[in-house]
């Protein structure tokens, strides 16, 4: 069991680390080197959220019926590789939009699907750790986002923004190696075994029910991750265009956030197993509030990065804690209800998007508003999700 552990630890820390080196520099190469204008980026971000959303509710579907969930990892991680890859090789605005709506929303289900698999695993290999584990698991995807920025921002500044996807193109590879090597391990095979897989394997999957109360959640989770999504795309393009910093600039904030957010997030996992996680997300959500504001008000580079300290308490439970809630979603449907991580992403991206779009004018701070208006939803939608909870005696 170490062994797997261990390959699905590489695998996320892998992930992450394309994430990490993509993410802060998307927007910078599509509007400041593409020449892709403020609404054409929305549109693009908007687009991918579509492709996203038909990967992960497809993939989260297959999942509970394969018999083998490891087919689905590769296929994941090789659309990431080829994707990133292409966006890096051919340099124009057409394959950037067309790798971000078509190939990329299979490469970043390589998040949610690793969940899904180590979820199931756990559950059968050591089913009273699970929460503690998974919180490890997530915290390894934020220990990429330390390392990998300030090195991404580096390779950036002295080549290209362009540069960036090459690291995560290779990153994805990697995960494809990661995978591969499970099948070196007997044990690692999750999914149903063949004794049901047969025409009755339908009526032996537990129906899909979604409780008033998580329907709620839910939409206070899209609400923090739409102000989330604002915020990783707007920040950076406030650090260059605003405040007039550089590229390394960018991935040391990236970088410093991470590094607060690595311990937070260990210790909302140990939060979430004695409190409910919907009293966990709307603090999150609230504190995530005040930052927003804060930023609204900041003047300088120094600002914005002691600024971070207070974002990672807030994103540290939105990113690691809104996973296992969504996976408590569905009763019995693992799969399907870990594919609403992606689902809620691309919500709160179209949010995002739409924001970003209808942006005119030559800075980007005001839109630090509109997020924190975000985020004071979000934190009333969960309150409202935990008292629903009460009122019904749910533990």
């Amino acid at each position: 069991m170490h062994r797997i552990t261990s390959l699905l630890a590489a695998n996320i820390f892998l992930s992450g680390a394309a994430f990490a080196a993509m993410t802060p520099y998307r927007a910078i190469v599509g509007v400041e080197a593409l020449g892709l204008t403020n609404a054409d980026f929305g549109l693009v971000m908007a687009l991918n959220a579509v492709g996203s959303a038909l990967a992960a509710v497809t993939l989260g579907w297959i999942s509970d019926k394969v018999r083998d969930r490891r087919l689905l990892l590769v296929l994941c991680a090789l659309a990431g590789a080829v994707a990133f890859g292409l966006v890096w090789a051919v340099r124009t605005p057409l394959v950037f939009i067309v790798t971000f709506c078509l190939l990329i929303p299979f490469g970043t289900s390589l998040f949610s699907q690793s969940f899904s698999f180590s979820r199931a695993y756990f559950d059968r290999e050591q089913s009273g750790k699970v929460e503690f584990t998974m919180s490890l698991l997530r915290s390894l995807f934020t220990v990429a986002w330390i390392i990998v920025p300030p090195i991404a921002g580096f390779v950036a500044a002295k080549g290209t923004a362009f540069s960036v996807f090459a690291f995560a193109a290779l990153a994805h590879i990697g995960c494809t190696l990661m995978i591969g090597l499970l099948w070196s391990q007997p044990n690692s095979r999750v999914g149903l075994q063949p004794a049901t897989t047969t025409a009755e394997t339908p009526a032996h999957l537990p129906a899909i029910r979604i409780t008033h109360s998580h329907k709620m959640g839910i939409a206070g989770v899209t609400l923090g991750l739409a102000a989330l999504q604002l915020n990783m795309v707007v920040l950076p393009l406030i650090i260059i265009r605003d405040l007039g910093g550089d590229f390394s600039q960018v991935g040391i904030v990236a970088s410093v956030a991470a590094a607060i957010e690595f311990p937070l997030m260990i210790g909302w996992g140990y939060v979430a197993m004695r409190i409910r996680k919907e009293l966990v997300l709307a603090t999150a959500s609230f504190v995530f509030a005040i930052y927003f504001g804060l930023m609204v008000m900041a003047n300088g580079y120094v600002q914005v990065l002691l600024l971070q300290a207070i974002a990672a308490i807030s994103i540290a439970a939105l990113l690691g804690i809104n996973i296992s809630y969504l996976q408590e979603s569905i009763p019995g449907r693992v799969g399907l209800s870990t594919s609403l991580v992606d689902v809620t992403r691309v919500f709160s991206v179209w949010l995002a998007a739409a924001v970003f779009a209808l942006n005119t004018a030559d800075t980007y701070t005001p839109l630090m508003a509109i997020a924190a208006g975000l985020s004071l939803a979000s934190a009333i939608l969960m309150m409202l999700a935990w008292r629903m909870q009460r009122g019904t005696g749910s533990a």
